[in-house]
């Protein structure tokens, strides 16, 4: 299962069937109305159909419906042009007074009314309902990506038809210090965020406590990598320098036994060079304590040598 699947199996799972809740129940299905709601409208009938992910979603989304409408719920699987989207659909007057009560557009008095949902929003922010209207957007436009051997990078990603709609969830997030971006696709509107924090912080205002969960693990498992990785880059970097200096020191030691200048320099020098020839994969400090010195002497001593060397090459001796 993909993390987008996990993330929607975790917010339906976060739904609350406590009685007491219903108020939360109808702010999700409200928002879910507004992001994947369909209203098709013939003179003075009407008819509300949801697409959804799979005929398990349908299942659960007509069980909450039931509770806020006395109207049969249809499960529809239209197999047209490969369609296979399992949908939900309402009709008639139930479908209209569904709409009404969550102000989006619908018949009134014989007339089409418009409504955008913009005022049942509000409401939500002043009753604390937010949250389960979140979890609504959420499941119904979301896309998000954690880090996995196939996608680096961490992605969340909302799709809006509605600009106004978008703007308006921009802005309540914003007001949360999160940030996010918009873009525009076509006739599509994607509020975006790349920052690991602020979606972390998108899935904890939606409740969704197992995907914040797997988020942070997968923070800190990366963390961990990283530092790994800083460590393992440092000590071959260091290792690195450690054999080409010492490959340096050991070509002008072989230059000068094979010059026979080596057998003129005295005793202490004499003997640096050739515990370096065979020591050759030691540090300098292993060698500067094997040899009885300090590492700033064993240097000293070292680069004698390779200024004798390069001396005896220009023809200085």
């Amino acid at each position: 299962m993909n993390f987008t699947a996990k993330l929607k199996n975790d917010l339906l799972k976060s739904i609350s069937s406590d009685p007491t809740k219903k108020q939360e129940r109808f702010a999700f299905l409200c928002a879910l109305t507004k992001m994947r709601g369909g209203i098709d409208v013939y003179k003075k009938s009407i008819s509300l159909t949801y697409e959804l992910d799979s005929a398990e979603d349908v299942t659960n989304i007509a069980g909450m419906l039931k509770e806020f409408t006395a109207g049969e719920t249809f499960f529809v699987v239209d197999g047209r042009k490969g369609d296979k989207t399992p949908k939900l659909q309402i009709k008639d007057s139930y479908a209209n007074d569904l709409l009404k009560e969550m102000s989006l557009s619908h018949f009134e008095d014989g007339k089409f009314v418009f409504d955008d949902g913009s005022e049942f929003i509000e409401n939500t922010l002043r009753s604390n309902t937010f949250q389960a209207y979140f979890k609504g957007v959420l499941y119904g436009g979301v896309k998000v990506q954690f880090p996995d051997d196939e996608y680096p990078n961490y992605c969340l990603q909302i799709f809006f038809s509605d600009m106004a709609f978008c703007e308006k969830i921009i802005n309540v997030l914003a007001d949360m210090d999160i940030s996010t971006k918009v873009y525009e696709r076509k006739s599509i509107n994607i509020l975006q965020s790349r920052n690991s924090n602020d979606i972390g912080d998108i899935l904890a205002l939606a409740g969704a406590v197992d995907s914040v969960l797997e988020l942070n693990n997968i923070i800190a498992k990366r963390e961990i990598d990283n530092e790994f990785n800083r460590q393992s880059n440092l000590y071959m970097a260091n290792l690195k320098k450690a054999v080409d200096g010492a490959q340096k020191y050991l070509q002008a030691i072989e230059y000068l036994q094979e010059s026979g200048t080596l057998e003129r320099v005295d005793e202490k020098l004499r003997k640096v060079a050739t515990a370096r020839a065979e020591y050759d994969d030691a540090s300098m400090q292993e060698l500067a304590d094997k040899l009885g010195m300090s590492k700033t002497s064993l240097s000293r001593y070292l680069n004698k040598l390779l200024t004798m060397a390069e001396e005896r090459k220009n023809g200085r001796k």
